[in-house]
């Protein structure tokens, strides 16, 4: 695997891991919050054999910088940073595979430059609150996250994923992996997550205020979710389901959020079955 730190447009250190053949066709991966570059380990062993994998430490994130300032963080600049990615490696085309947070990064990716995308891949996504009163749901669950944060620093990071029911699943089918995860979780930057949930969680858009925008992206798109995940994700797939042009999708029984941990197998079967048409 090769590491290497890009700049971003605004100036912001990120760190990247690549593997395997320089010439063939990349998938770049977004990892979900909580995650890190290792939620793509497993996918990566596979994968590089015949595909460019590329993935990035999302702002915010170990190895990446922590940007203190909130007016660097955001739904648009996440996207940015996508974009800026494949511009310093030079990436005309890409697959493109997003988790959760990394999902919507994905989408609002494929939605800015449609032209880029050779597929799209989308775990877990889930549109923002649509109404008044799903807000205030919505962003009290973001304050009670922040406050464990503020009260328990990376222990209340971990105590958080710990307790969310849309991760019990990844606890019983892959117990080993799932202390790998927390323990990677423990270790990362509390002020980093702080930041990520008072904007790009805090401001998060909803989808349906977006469908000519998602309409308009051709690629084969295959859109995957757990069961067992968030309501938000339950309702936001049929969404995209009916928007996305060339879009699938595929519920995944017994699963909850991280379904490429829990069934990385399924996952894989389903991605390659999408991009492997979607070559050239």
């Amino acid at each position: 695997m090769t590491q290497r730190t890009i700049e971003t447009s605004d100036g912001i250190n990120l760190t990247v891991d690549m593997r395997g053949p320089a010439h063939a066709e990349a998938i770049v991966f977004a990892h979900e919050f909580g995650g890190d570059m290792g939620t793509w380990d497993g996918v990566f062993d596979v994968l590089s054999s015949e595909f460019r994998c590329v993935c990035f430490a999302a702002r915010s994130v170990h190895p990446s910088a922590v940007p203190s300032e909130m007016s660097r963080y955001g739904h648009a600049r996440a996207t940015q940073d996508v974009l800026d990615l494949a511009k310093a490696l030079g990436l005309d085309r890409f697959h493109l595979v997003g988790c959760s947070m990394g999902s919507f990064t994905s989408l609002m990716t494929a939605i800015e430059a449609p032209e880029m995308i050779r597929s799209l891949t989308l775990i877990g996504c889930s549109t923002g609150p649509r109404d008044d009163q799903e807000r205030r749901t919505y962003r009290d669950a973001l304050t009670k996250e922040i406050a464990l944060l503020d009260s328990k620093s990376a222990a209340g990071a971990v105590e958080w994923f710990a307790n969310d029911p849309a991760y019990a699943r990844m606890g019983i089918k892959q117990p080993a992996h799932w202390r790998t995860y927390l323990d990677r979780l423990e270790r990362q930057s509390v002020e980093g997550a702080r930041q990520i949930l008072k904007t790009v969680h805090w401001n998060r858009v909803a989808l349906p205020t977006l469908r000519g925008a998602i309409q308009s992206i051709s690629a084969p798109a295959l859109v995957l979710y757990g069961e067992e995940d968030h309501p938000l994700v339950l309702e936001t797939a049929p969404f995209l389901q009916d928007c996305l042009a060339n879009g699938t999708t595929l519920p995944m029984p017994g699963t909850g959020h991280l379904v490429h941990l829990e069934e990385p197998k399924l996952f894989l079967d389903a991605f390659l079955k999408l991009a492997r048409p979607a070559a050239g």
